[in-house]
This record gives C-alpha cells, structure tokens and sequence, in this order.
C-alpha cells in the first residue's frame, strides 16, 4: 500500500503544480456518455454507473477487457498470465457479472461466466460499468455488478479505413483494421484482429529464488464483428451485428510445472458465434424496439472432440417506451430465451433444452427539477424451475446547485438473483438439479459532487453498499468418494465504500485528466453448513483495491501514467494455528505509463504510441504459485484514413 500511495502522490503532485482560473459555465457538468450509459442510467436513479473514458480506452485498444479494467477501474480480476481472467465484482464470484454485448449477456451457460481475457477492446468504442445488482434490468446473475460493451453510431458517408499494428515483449503482436463503408444510410462496419503471445517471459521461483522461463502459457485469438446498419430517418433504423470469436491459449502451469522436466502442455479452444439485430422506432408516442439474436458456444479442451462442450440458444425481444411528459416515462418489454445444450457430460435424460421467458417494466418520474425516482420490475420464468421475483427502487436528490456546481444525494435498493448453471444442475453424476436461486438484496448510498468551469470540471462521487446473498453456491467435496459437488451452503454478505474522482483541465493547449478511484470491501461468510467457514471472507476478494490514471496533452503529443494497487487475498481455507485465515497471496502495486505522438505524413494521419507496462518490474501473484511478467514495452502504430462527408 505504500508503494502505491507515493506512486499516486507523485501524480497528484504533478496536477496541483497547475493552476486554473475559473469562469462561469452553465451548471451542467459536461462529462461525456458514450453508448448504452445514458439509457440504462435514465431508469436507474441511484444506482452506480461509470463510463471509461476515451483516453483509457485508447491506451488499452490493443489489449482487452481484462487489461482494460484491471488498470483503470477499483475492481478485481482473478487472472493468470496465459489466456484466463475473470472478474470479482464487489467481492461476488465470477458467475454474478453480466457481459451485455446488444441484447446478449455474452456469459457462458455451462460455467456462468465469460473470459475476460478474450474480449478484445478493439472491436468496441465504449465499456460502460454498472456497479451492484442489476438483475432487475439485466436479469439473472446481475447480483455483483454488469460490464456493457458498446458500438457507436458512425451513419458513414463515404469510405474510412483504420489500422493499427502493435509490437510488445514476450511475442506479442496485435493486427487489427477497421473498414467502414456506408451513403450516410446505409452503412457497413468491418472490424477484424489477429492477437498472440508467446509468453516467455522470466521470472523468479521462490522456492530456489533462481530464474526460470515461463513455458506453456501461449496465447493466439482472433475476430470478426461485422456491422450492417441501415437508418430509415433520424429517428428509426436497423442495426445489425454478428460477433465470430476463435479464442486458444495454452492452459499456464504452475511455476513448479512449469520448470520440471515432464511439462505437459495442453490448450484449451473457444470459439463463438454471436449474432444481434434490433430495429427501432422513434417516430410516434410511443418508442418501440424489436430485437433477435444466436449466440453458438463451443469449447474443446486439449484438442478431445469427443468431450466438445457446446451451447445454441436464441433469443428475441420486444420492448415499448414512452416519456410522456420530461418528468415522466416508463418502457416495458418481454424477453424469450431458448437454449440447447450439447454437453458430453450431460444426460438427455436430465436436460434437452430449456426455455426463458422475462417480463420487465420500468418507470421514472422528476419532481420539482430535483428529485428523481426510478422503478424497476423483472419476472423471470424457467423450464422446472421457480425464479423469484426482482423489484429495484432508486432515487437521486439534488441538494444543492450554484452557477459552476451541483452536489446530489442518490440511494438504492434492488433485488438479484442467479439462476444455477447447466453445469452446476446437470454435469455427470456430480450435478445438482434441485438447487435453489441464488438471491440477494443490495442497498446502495453515495453523494457526488460535480463542478464545472469553462477550463476546470470534476466529478466526484463516495458510494457505501451492503449486499446480502442467500442461497450462495460453491463446489466443495462432499459428495460420494470425496467428488466435488454444488451446494447451497453459504449467506454471503459484501459491504464497503467506494471513492471515484475525475478531473479534467484546460490551459490553452495543455489538457490535464487526472481521476483516482479506492475501493474497501470486506467479505463474510455468515452462514455455512460448515460452522468453520463463518466468519470468513471470500477467497480471492481484497478487501483494498485502489488506482490512480495522469494524463497530460500538448499538441499532438500524450504522456501518461497510471498506478493500481491490490490487497491481499485469502486464497484457501487452510487455517492453522500459526496462520488462522489460511494462505494469502500478498498485496502488490504496479506502474505503467507511456507516451503518445500523432504525425501526419503525406496527408495521412499517423498515432504512434509507447507503452511500459509494470515500469518498476515487480514480481507478484495474481493467482497463487502463478508467474506473472515483469517490465515490458509495447509499440503501436496505428493510421485512420477518411474519404467521406461527414465527420
């Protein structure tokens, strides 16, 4: 923690040497919503959602979700260095974090989750965070928090065709282009990558303190998302998106494995269909939007064809708004699911396919330009099993407003769930058909304070939440010979407080960001069937995670820093004597920073950008006995060429 305390007050340090002059504005705070924000935020007051800024998702476009929030955002992945990340949102498990990609949560149905290291940024151009349940707008396995990945609205008039290469350490590469064709009606977007990484990074093994090189831990992913979208007029149109995914890596040894004589290697390969086209209205009193969409999962472990794990499902929607006044709105909606597995382990006696209907509503209504309340309704109906009922009620209340400044008071209380996954309910002889939901109540407070001036604006917002989950499910072995079986066994309860401040200024042509986040989250096991484990926290959930992002621009050029730190995380229940919680991985800092240049070169814009990454080459765990790379540079360059009308 203190390694990452001076990181960050050096960076402080470096923005307090500024100084601004203020001049009035008008009281809005011009802190900008890309994609799908402004419109999950209009029916949730209270609720905590955050946009990734333009400048963070440039510095991590080569890389991909997982490296994205792991830098900029309070929140933690349990990663390894070979391929595999996924997230703890608020101290809740992988499987309560939906990843909305349209209409789709882009969530495995066999495991409940989604690799976040095989999500590419740069197919997307924006990551929107919502924090907390979210079950009642995105329905099952919303109780920790929703990732929302989003696509612009480009409506291109002409030709625009970008590029970018990347070069870093341990054979990474990255190709990527981007093509877009359209008449300002219709409109077509290709986005293609290519990424890999050899991996073969040095790193020390504790045990012998002697240098090894990382074996068996490759990396090789690539992509299509092609968009085709055409607008009827300004206010309907048809977007059309079909995401092709061909995700392998090599499953990372342990640090002992991985310098023994007997390696064995094995690769794990996923690959994924995921289709989504939705066509909407705005001409009449009532807005109405319809949508459809595949998604086709298939993963074979080790090249075994005959052990292939497989998912089809489909889905549609329909959805009515109307605002009937500015101070009055509701929209409600049906959603159908239909899902066919075709898992080896399953048995068709047990599962052929299931079915999901929802039923949503949602209302807001202002009062007297300073109040706000939300509502939000969500039934969802399974095949052979009973889901509970999910209600949210939000509100944000303006306490005080001035010509350059607005302070607001928001709350929170919301209902999840998380239906048990086909592999939970239905793998071999170790599946549990009769488990229960997972369900839990989230209550959420926070203030924020914004301020803005034509050359200064922050945004500055202190959250507390307490979640509590019934019903919690894990795999423990209790089972027959000591198999490894699902169980309801655990009462979670997740508490904390969240800090988020983000700060931009102006001076002629320097432009400063500087945003600082921390998060304290203990965890606690208060009910269990094993009377040892209450009173415990979670495994892999840190109770501080804290970063810190500097930005200056001069010109054409960029120059940044970010910093994070992590806690230490319990990763087993193994407690003794002389180490009661049992092993813990310790607390970490990292640095990077980089410098950015825009050239233009016989007309044609050109962005080079340097990246270091872990500048000061700590060695640490994310996982437990699991290498990590030390100090490593990164070579972009990338080029945007324009031959249409409009901007």
């Amino acid at each position: 923690m203190r390694r990452f305390i001076l990181l960050s007050g050096l960076l402080v340090l470096a923005v307090c040497e500024l100084y601004a002059q203020e001049h009035s504005l008008s009281d809005t705070i011009l802190l900008g919503e890309v994609n799908t924000y402004a419109t999950v935020k209009k029916y949730q007051a209270g609720a905590k959602l955050e946009s990734i800024s333009n400048d963070q998702l440039d510095i991590a476009r080569t890389g991909t979700l997982n490296d994205l929030l792991g830098r900029f955002t309070p929140l933690y992945l349990k990663a390894d260095a070979g391929g595999l990340a996924n997230i703890r949102f608020r101290g809740t498990s992988a499987d309560h974090t939906s990843i909305n990609f349209g209409g789709i949560n882009i969530n495995s149905l066999t495991l409940g989750s989604a690799n976040f290291a095989s999500v590419p940024m740069y197919l997307f151009d924006g990551a929107d965070l919502q924090y907390g349940s979210s079950s009642a707008v995105n329905g099952s396995g919303s109780i920790g928090g929703a990732v929302y990945l989003g696509l612009k609205n480009n409506w291109t008039n002409g030709i625009r065709v970008q590029a970018t290469e990347s070069l870093a350490s341990f054979g990474e590469q990255l190709y990527g282009t981007k093509v877009y064709v359209g008449n300002g009606k219709l409109e077509s977007v290709t986005r293609l990558y290519y990424f890999s990484r050899e991996n073969n990074f040095k790193f020390r093994y504790p045990q012998d303190g002697k240098e090894y090189t990382q074996r068996g831990a490759r990396i090789e992913n690539m992509g299509l998302l092609q968009e085709l979208n055409y607008r009827f007029d300004c206010q309907q149109w048809l977007k059309t998106s079909v995401w092709l995914a061909d995700d392998w890596h090599e499953k990372q040894p342990e640090m002992a494995s991985s310098i023994g004589d007997n390696l064995v290697i094995s690769g794990l390969e996923n690959k994924h269909i995921r289709f989504w086209s939705e066509y909407e209205n705005r001409n009449h009193a009532v807005n109405y939007k319809a949508g459809i969409g595949y998604v086709h999962d298939v993963q074979v472990d080790g090249g075994n064809t005959t052990q292939e794990i497989s998912t089809e499902r489909l889905v549609a929607e329909l959805e009515a708004k109307q605002d009937i006044t500015t101070n009055f709105g509701y929209k409600a909606g049906l959603k159908y699911m239909y899902v066919e597995p075709d898992v080896y382990s399953y048995s068709v006696d047990m599962i052929d396919y299931e079915q999901r209907a929802d039923v949503y509503a949602s209302a807001f209504y202002k009062a007297w330009r300073k109040l706000k309340l939300t509502l939000n309704l969500r039934q969802q109906f399974v095949t052979d099993f009973d889901v509970p009922f999910t209600p949210s009620v939000g509100v944000e209340y303006r306490l005080y407003t001035n010509e350059f400044s607005i302070v607001k008071l928001n709350g929170n209380i919301s209902r999840s769930y998380r239906v048990p996954t086909f592999n939970d309910r239905f793998w071999g002889t170790q599946g549990n058909p009769d488990l229960n939901p997972e369900k839990g109540m989230n209550y959420e407070m926070g203030i924020q304070y914004q301020y803005c001036s034509d050359i200064f604006q922050t945004d500055v917002k202190l959250n507390g939440f307490y979640m509590d989950v019934d019903d919690w499910i894990e795999w423990r072995p209790t089972g027959t010979n000591g198999d490894w079986v699902p169980e309801n066994r655990s009462r979670v309860i997740s508490k904390g407080v969240e800090f988020a401040s983000n700060s931009d200024l102006f001076l002629g042509r320097y432009e400063v960001n500087y945003s600082l986040n921390y998060s304290y989250n203990p965890t606690e096991i208060k009910e269990d069937g094993l009377r040892n484990l209450v009173g415990k926290r979670l495994i892999y959930t840190p109770e501080h995670i804290a970063n810190t992002f500097l930005q200056i621009k001069y010109n054409d050029w960029g120059l940044f820093a970010d910093a994070s730190f992590t806690g230490n995380r319990q990763v087993d229940y193994s407690g003794s004597i002389t180490s009661p919680e049992g092993n813990l991985l310790d607390a970490y800092a990292l640095l990077n920073c980089g410098i950015s240049k825009k050239l233009t070169i016989r007309e044609q814009p050109i962005a080079l950008r340097l990246n270091v990454r872990n500048v000061l080459d700590t060695d640490y765990q994310n996982q437990l006995n699991y290498a990590m790379p030390g100090r490593n540079f990164q070579l972009s360059l990338s080029t945007d060429l324009k031959f249409y009308k409009n901007n």
